[in-house]
């Protein structure tokens, strides 16, 4: 995993711009539900996590977010007014020192590959067929079959099958074939530790294979970079406004 130089959260004074006023709090106990207002003249994030506020302020999933358990588990209330002409980038540095202020964070950027999938037509051209319309469509349908065998069935468009196909790939699925409509969808494959253990049952190939078989789609793998966010060290209760 390769790591970027730390970054420092402190006020970034050299942009000349912070929200003209600001609170920031823990939430009160009786608080119910999370809310935000972002518009020209206020950002407000009611009942929510620093975490959340992390990645609203470095622009990365929440999912990406790291560091010590209180970052999610702290809901907190910011209240503050922006300068006017606020651009969405000025906003960000703005809500990045605020939260560098108050809660005293250190961060760095950091990130890591990730195995993602496109999902193409394989040499031997397409083995679906198109849904009749004039059928209700059948709901998409994963499951176990008799053994450690597995089962999706379904009348699915391809950018569907993409998705439903991320969950036992444990990855990004991207639908690249091309192919526009819906098809009526039965794939039947094996788990490859059970194939490789020779478990009864396993009679089906692997899930590539068996795309490529059955509904002559392929998977090609491409390498994406992952970008997070660490905090390194901060505090829980936010400094006095």
């Amino acid at each position: 995993m390769g790591k970027f130089a730390a970054i420092l959260l402190l006020p970034f004074v050299t942009y000349g711009q912070s929200f003209e006023a600001a609170t920031v709090r823990l939430s009160a106990p009786s608080s119910t539900g999370s809310r935000m207002v972002d518009d020209a003249t206020r950002f407000e994030f009611l009942y929510g996590s620093v975490k959340s506020l992390l990645a609203i302020a470095y622009h990365v999933t929440t999912t990406n977010v790291r560091g010590p358990d209180w970052i999610g588990a702290e809901a907190v209330d910011v209240i503050a007014r922006k300068p006017p002409r606020t651009t969405e980038e000025g906003e960000r540095l703005m809500l990045q020192a605020l939260l560098a202020d108050r809660f005293k964070l250190t961060v760095h950027r950091d990130s890591y590959e990730l195995t993602a999938y496109d999902l193409v037509l394989a040499k031997s051209g397409p083995k679906v067929k198109l849904a009749d319309g004039g059928l209700p469509a059948a709901k998409p349908r994963m499951s176990p079959m008799k053994g450690p065998a597995r089962s999706l069935s379904g009348t699915l468009k391809m950018e569907r099958l993409a998705a439903i196909l991320q969950i036992p790939l444990e990855s990004l699925v991207t639908d690249a074939t091309g192919l526009t409509g819906t098809f009526d969808i039965l794939l039947q494959w094996s788990p490859e530790d059970a194939i490789a253990a020779e478990l009864p049952g396993a009679s089906f190939p692997p899930l590539a294979k068996a795309l490529e078989q059955q509904l002559g789609l392929k998977l090609e793998t491409r390498k994406i970079k992952v970008d997070t966010l660490v905090v390194e060290s901060g505090q829980k209760i936010p400094a006095e406004n």
